[in-house]
């Protein structure tokens, strides 16, 4: 026999509930309380009582009002955000914004009917890379530009932590080998004033065609990737050689590892 629960109060898609969107509703607006997708039932002054239906319980809303070039909805069951800043739906996840439902009947004549969650989630993913998860980044540098530093990992993705490369691939892209008569070294270094350098790749293994790994000869590792020190914190980390080189094909370096 299973346990016995006591049903205290049955579903009700009505409440009456304090408005704490930060902005004074009118009848039938779209906000969310906390976490909650309401639609006002009258006008609601902000921080005062009022009466809202709720998302969930099946509930089905209409929304006409879309984040510009982010009003497409043409797939049924595709998700629904709420940018809670500008106040308009989105089909585009997007970190800041919120899921709050899922498409019922998909645009047309310029609305959308969505079935509305009872609780909204906050989005995220972004492009961004979050503390502590891995990473893979890949960016080309050419030999007619090789002095100039290539941002493989920017600062923005590090934020206040470091960047630990746990490993690399260099592929010289074509069969024209990196050559020069002052050039030498390609690096892997992180952008701070007095860069932290990785990884030196020599021009000598930068041959037609060659991929080169951090196992690989004429490879040397510096401490922040063979100590696992990691790189100067709140910094990203660049691919650039000591002088431009007088001949090569694009040079692609692929770096994978953590932020912490």
């Amino acid at each position: 026999m299973s346990a016995t629960v006591f049903v205290e109060k049955e579903p009700c898609a009505r409440q009456r509930l304090v408005n704490t969107s930060g902005a004074d509703l009118a009848v039938n607006e779209f906000a969310l309380l906390g976490t909650v997708p309401v639609v006002a039932e009258g006008a609601v002054v902000s921080g005062s009582a009022g009466g809202f239906l709720l998302g969930g319980n099946g509930a089905i809303f209409q929304a006409s009002t879309f984040v510009t070039s982010e009003g497409t909805f043409a797939t049924a069951n595709a998700p629904v955000y709420w940018d809670n800043t500008t106040k308009k739906f989105s089909d585009t996840k997007t970190a800041g914004y919120f899921l709050v439902g899922y498409v019922v009947e998909i645009l047309a004549s310029g609305v959308i009917r969505f079935a509305a969650l009872g609780t909204a989630v906050e989005i995220t993913v972004k492009d961004t890379i979050q503390t502590g998860a891995w990473f893979k980044r890949t960016a080309t540098l050419t030999a007619a530009a090789a002095a100039t530093a290539v941002n493989i990992l920017t600062a923005a993705d590090v934020g206040t932590k470091s960047a630990y490369v746990m490993g690399a691939f260099v592929k010289v892209n074509g069969a024209t080998a990196w050559t020069d008569t002052t050039a030498t070294v390609v690096k892997i270094q992180d952008t701070a004033d007095t860069p932290v350098v990785g990884a030196t790749v020599a021009k000598a293994g930068l041959t037609a065609n060659a991929c080169l790994t951090f196992g690989s000869s004429n490879v040397t590792l510096g401490d922040s990737v063979a100590l696992g020190s990691g790189f100067t914190a709140a910094k990203g980390v660049d691919v650039v050689a000591d002088a431009v080189f007088a001949a090569g094909s694009d040079l692609v370096v692929t770096i994978f590892g953590y932020i912490e």
